[in-house]
């Protein structure tokens, strides 16, 4: 199934949009515009809004995921050494951190940060942070949804660019990405592919004395960036981007004063992940590849530094999907009070079932013992009563023996012969005698099993009560009569 990225690139000279459709069969620019910004004529709040009043005309947004980049020079960057390797434990601590380095409460700001992987083998671990007061995120927010945009994402302007930049060529050490926009310009230093340093200086006109000077406080910030933190910042690459990044003599000045090869970025090229549709005829690089980036970001799984943070994530969430998780509660409501009818009706099934046995319980002890007029609680009454009947049947002189039925078995089997022809049919245990019924092959059979069982200890006596010829004439049917 595909999906479309929308990529809007907010700059103080110049709104950039990006629509990008992305399917199994690949990647392409549906459509793109770019609105500049004179705030000489109209505030930069009125001038955005005429630029976004342009942009969602012609480009169809609906259903987009959205990746909003605010300018880089509204945004705080810190880099600070962290207490935690724990990325959970610096996220709780980190606004009070920033407040002592900041000019707003912790509670006035929305913060992310980067830890630096660089710097990971040392024992004190340091990360690349960037603040943004609440009420400026939330302005813009507000001022997107108007015009029914809803970003996923709220990042920062040229660090996208330079995030995806060092990603894709993340074996290179050193990385300095530089972008020129008519007003700032942002220089973005990536080390091993990680973004460990963001700053936005006044873009200088185009003599080559300002250039020069601009050079110089780039060359200066880096030297700052080097003594504070301990990593190498011996350049390898410089790509440029942006306005001015097009001037003939821009790349040999870079390259006579840093000493380091300079490319100028195109990233529809280096991707080789997205072409243009064949609507879209003309490309400028240089001006498009800021929301690009956004894009690209998105379709290869970098993660940004993301400013959509918190409440403002929870409510977006809410606002999307309101419809499915009211649905889901009133499917979940539903449930349970399924659940709970069920149980109700269960606990007076269980209730009714217990009644009947205790009604039933009652009616058997009533019957049993019907002198007794004051029941309270029948079963233990029962049992006392079956006690004390025991009690009685056992006392001396009741019965003359107390020999066990297993010792009688076992005396019968231990006596009679098994090669002997007996079958015996009936065995009838007394309280003083013993009937043993069954049949056998002769007569002198049944006289030999009665002297034998006469032998056996628990036996007073042992007679023959009946021995007589069955119907076949060819078994003797018997009954023994045992005195214990």
């Amino acid at each position: 199934m595909g999906r479309k990225i929308l990529g809007l690139d907010i700059r103080y000279d110049a709104v950039s949009a990006v629509v990008v459709k992305s399917s199994m069969s690949g990647s392409w620019i549906e459509s793109y515009a770019r609105v500049p910004i004179s705030v000489k004529e109209a505030s930069f709040e009125e001038e955005l809004k005429r630029s976004l009043e342009a942009i969602c005309g012609p480009i169809d947004i609906t259903n987009a995921v959205c990746i909003v980049a605010l300018p880089a020079v509204d945004v705080t960057y810190r880099n600070l050494k962290a207490p935690f390797k724990e990325v959970k434990k610096v996220r709780q601590i980190l606004p009070f951190e920033l407040e002592t380095d900041l000019p707003y409460q912790a509670e006035d700001i929305v913060f992310d940060f980067n830890m630096l992987e660089v710097s990971l083998e040392t024992d004190t671990p340091q990360l690349f942070a960037a603040a943004i007061e609440k009420k400026h995120s939330t302005a813009l927010i507000d001022l997107l949804n108007s015009f029914k945009i809803e970003p996923d994402i709220l990042t920062i302007g040229g660090y996208a660019m330079g995030q995806y930049l060092s990603r894709l060529s993340g074996e290179k050490h050193c990385q300095v990405f530089l972008d020129f926009d008519d007003i700032y310009t942002t220089m973005v230093l990536s080390l091993s592919g990680d973004v460990c340093l963001v700053r936005t200086f006044s873009t200088p006109a185009s003599d080559k004395s300002k250039r020069y000077a601009i050079c110089s406080q780039i060359k200066r910030t880096l030297l700052a960036f080097e003594q504070k933190t301990r990593l190498d910042c011996d350049i390898d690459e410089i790509r440029i981007t942006g306005l001015y990044a097009t001037a003939a003599d821009v790349v040999q000045d870079l390259e006579d004063f840093f000493g380091a090869p300079v490319t100028r970025v195109d990233l529809m090229k280096s991707s080789g992940k997205i072409e243009l549709s064949s609507k879209e005829t003309s490309w400028e690089p240089h001006l498009m590849d800021g929301a690009l980036s956004l894009v690209l970001n998105e379709l290869s799984g970098l993660g940004v530094l993301n400013f959509r943070q918190g409440r403002m994530a929870m409510e977006k969430v809410w606002l999307e999907n309101k419809k499915d998780i009211l649905k889901t509660c009133c499917l979940a409501g539903v449930v349970a009070l399924l659940f709970l009818g069920n149980s109700i009706i269960h606990y007076y099934t269980l209730k009714k079932r217990v009644e009947t046995k205790q009604s039933q319980i009652l009616e058997i002890f009533q019957t049993t013992f019907p002198a007794v007029t004051q029941i309270v609680d029948p079963v233990h009454q029962m049992r006392v009563k079956l006690e004390e009947v025991a009690k009685r049947i056992s006392q001396p002189g009741e019965f003359t023996t107390s020999v066990k039925t297993i010792d009688i078995l076992n005396d019968i089997s231990r006596l009679v012969p098994e090669k002997q022809d007996v079958e015996l049919v009936s065995i009838v245990v007394g309280s003083e005698t013993v009937v043993i019924s069954g049949n056998t092959d002769t007569f002198n059979a049944v006289d030999d099993m009665k002297n034998r069982l006469e032998g056996a200890d628990i036996f007073n006596n042992v007679s023959i009560s009946s021995a007589n010829m069955d119907k076949s004439g060819t078994r003797v049917r018997f009954k023994l009569k045992v005195v214990l």
